[in-house]
């Protein structure tokens, strides 16, 4: 009876832990659930309270006198457990027996990272109430598998449930994944396109560089060659200055040493004219003389001339005075001739120098031999 029991008691210890699920803390609200099973959650407490009801009613008609109620945590919610007297000893789903929900709440460990649903059934830590014997075997001996078979299947039901509701945010998960890999192929996409272009840009942007410089050098050439232009430009006006000044200076030289050899000219004929006038006031006096003495030859002959002859006479002289007048227009002009320079600037063509500085009229030797002629 006792190697019975005994092998019982085993099964149920080994089949608890092979049921059982691993110590896994609890979820303490709905915030720390996502939003996606907030109803499921809510669901979920309103299933879990009526079938708490429905076992304490039960375990009170079974167990007046040791029916208790045992409290345990569940996203904040009073949830109703039969009396642990009612279940096996080794079994995994004894509950924790808690006086109050203050120390129910610091006997839980802290909530995890991750948001899990899950349902706390056991807690490692907690010890295991101590059952007298004559009550297992009492137990053992009634039928409570009903209430046992009906926490397993609420157990199992919700397993279901959460299994479903997985498979669910799995299914959404993969669609996200897929959404998420179809998203990063549009940015692979984009930043393909946006490498093409700044591939393109850099390229363009290279180009106008090397125009730029190009430019830049084009233009440092034709500065340089517009540079070169203005000093030979100002070399060349310097050089047309110089020579400007140069020939200037020789026009200056040459029209001074022509104005010079002038002078020299203008000289040799005013001592020429000077002498020529010595020679016909000579020739004048000595022809003066000549009728005179012609004169007082007559008085002194025989025969006293005639009124024809001396008026044949005169005319005679006076024929020769014009020839002699005649003779000095030549060689005047001969010597006009022979001084006459057309080079010169100053004095006007065809001016005789002579007149001007006579005042314009004959040579005072003639006015004066015309005045000996009327004398």
């Amino acid at each position: 009876m006792s190697s019975s029991q005994g092998d019982k008691r085993d099964s149920d210890v080994e089949m608890g832990e092979a049921t059982s699920p691993a110590p896994v803390p609890v979820l303490t609200s709905l915030a720390e659930a996502p939003a996606c099973v907030a109803g499921h959650l809510s669901f979920q407490k309103k299933l879990v309270r009526r079938q708490a009801e429905k076992e304490l009613a039960q375990a009170g008609s079974e167990f007046p006198s040791s029916s208790a109620q045992v409290v345990a945590p569940c996203h904040g919610t009073e949830v109703m457990a039969p009396p642990p007297q009612a279940l096996p000893a080794g079994s995994s789903t004894t509950p924790i027996l808690v006086e109050d929900k203050e120390k129910a709440a610091d006997s839980m460990p802290p909530p995890p990272a991750r948001k899990e649903i899950v349902l706390a059934l056991r807690a490692p830590s907690a010890v295991q109430a101590t059952q007298p014997k004559s009550l297992k075997r009492k137990l053992a001996k009634s039928g409570d598998g009903e209430t046992s078979s009906a926490f397993i299947s609420l157990i199992d039901g919700m397993i279901s449930e959460c299994g479903s509701e997985t498979c669910r945010l799995s299914g959404e998960l993969v669609e996200l994944q897929g959404r998420w890999s179809e998203t990063e192929t549009m940015l692979t996409a984009v930043k393909d396109s946006h490498s093409a272009k700044v591939s393109k840009l850099e390229v363009a942007i290279g180009e106008l560089e090397r125009e730029l410089r190009k430019t830049a050098s084009s233009l440092l050439k034709e500065k340089k060659a517009r540079k070169a232009k203005s000093s030979e430009v100002h070399r060349l006006q310097r050089q047309i200055e110089g020579d400007a000044g140069l020939a200037s200076r020789g026009i200056q030289e040459a029209t001074d040493a022509l104005r010079a050899e002038f002078q020299a000219c203008l000289a040799k004929i005013s001592a020429s004219l000077g002498s020529l006038e010595c020679i016909r006031s000579r020739d004048l006096a000595l022809a003066t003389f000549e009728g005179g003495m012609a004169v007082v030859r007559s008085f002194q002959s025989e025969t006293l001339p005639t009124l024809e002859a001396e008026e044949a006479r005169l005319s005679g002289c006076k024929g020769d005075m014009t020839a002699e007048d005649g003779d000095f227009g030549l060689v005047l002009a001969d010597l006009k001739s022979a001084c006459f320079l057309p080079t010169c600037s100053e004095d006007p063509e065809g001016k005789d120098p002579m007149v001007g500085e006579n005042g314009g009229g004959a040579a005072p030797g003639s006015d004066e031999a015309a005045g000996e002629e009327g004398a």
